[in-house]
């Protein structure tokens, strides 16, 4: 069985109010008393309740993450951004998914603003503003990657999501493409909306006409992607090039232009958005807009643990740019 404060108030013959005022390192223990409870403490092998420090006002030396989703490639780039730094400040990270779902993102952060952790990262959809200026009076630090509320006060680490989608409808335009499809990814998605706005701007920018019907909605997955795909097949009047709203809806579409007997790109060029690890091993390999994923969950990090010490770090936002992959499915 785990050492408890009980054990260690026994061994050292106190109460275990003194252990815990030792453990929170408050007044009123003599010098003697505190390190002989120290030194049983290191001999018995007794670490404090991270929970239980943090609602004592003490540091837990823990940092909440909170994402929609662990089964994305995207997703787990950050995570891996987020450990690592979180790693090299000593923190442990504490992860929780939400499938953005409304309730669930604000039970997740209640949860973690009570105490658990010292400080959260959070990717979430449904945080309204009135939530998010009471985070503020709980006194826990907080930075969002890519929020979606324009306030200055609020510390986050934004991609700019509207360039890059921009920049994929682009390079299929100046390929010679007229007739290019988009693929939504969450409805509820502030990225998403701006991918999608880049690509509205580079077709009125460049006097391309918007086609309703090519506009379709994958959910971000792979298999939302390969079922959009086989409707927009279906149409009288094909697009010629795709623009996916992320990787995993672009394989989906691979797939299923590679179903229906078409070659890519000889047929229909694909463009994704992320840059995940298996969009460099199809056949072909696609071209994409990459996102510094774990240089997000790094300068989170760096960000929130400035928060921490107490610092008023600025920027308050950081925003960080895209970069085009080409590869070989557009043409």
């Amino acid at each position: 069985m785990p050492v408890t404060i009980n054990d260690i108030a026994k061994a050292a013959n106190v109460s275990k109010a003194t252990v815990s005022y030792v453990i929170n390192n408050k007044p009123g223990v003599s010098e003697v008393t505190r390190q002989k409870i120290l030194q049983i403490m290191k001999e018995m092998n007794y670490r404090p309740n991270a929970v239980a420090r943090g609602l004592a006002g003490q540091k837990t030396e823990m940092l909440g993450l909170v994402i929609p989703d662990i089964t994305d490639m995207f997703y787990a780039d950050i995570i891996r951004g987020v450990e690592n730094t979180a790693n090299r400040f000593n923190y442990t990270l504490n992860l929780c998914t939400t499938h953005a779902e409304p309730q669930k993102e604000k039970d997740v952060v209640d949860s973690f603003t009570s105490g658990r952790v010292d400080g959260v990262i959070l990717m979430t959809y449904h945080l309204n503003i009135d939530y998010i200026y009471e985070l503020k009076k709980r006194g826990i630090p907080f930075v969002f990657i890519d929020c979606p509320i324009d306030d200055e006060s609020i510390y986050s680490i934004i991609v700019d999501n509207e360039e890059g989608g921009y920049k994929a409808t682009e390079y299929l335009i100046k390929l010679g493409h007229k007739e290019i499809a988009f693929i939504h990814g969450s409805r509820d998605s502030w990225d998403n909306e701006s991918r999608f706005k880049g690509y509205c701007r580079a077709l009125k920018d460049y006097g391309l006409k918007f086609q309703e019907e090519f506009i379709k909605h994958g959910e971000f997955q792979k298999i939302g992607g390969y079922q959009v795909t086989k409707e927009l097949l279906k149409l009288e009047k094909k697009p010629t090039a795709i623009f996916a709203a992320n990787d995993q809806m672009a394989l989906g579409a691979l797939s299923a232009i590679l179903e229906a007997g078409l070659k890519v790109p000889d047929d229909i060029s694909i463009i994704g958005f992320d840059d995940i690890e298996a969009a460099a091993l199809v056949d072909p390999p696609l071209t994409t807009i990459s996102q510094p994923t774990a240089k997000m969950g790094q300068k989170a990090v760096e960000l929130l643990m400035d928060l921490i010490r107490g610092e008023e770090p600025e920027p308050r936002k950081i925003l960080l740019k895209t970069v085009l992959v080409e590869r070989g499915s557009c043409a």
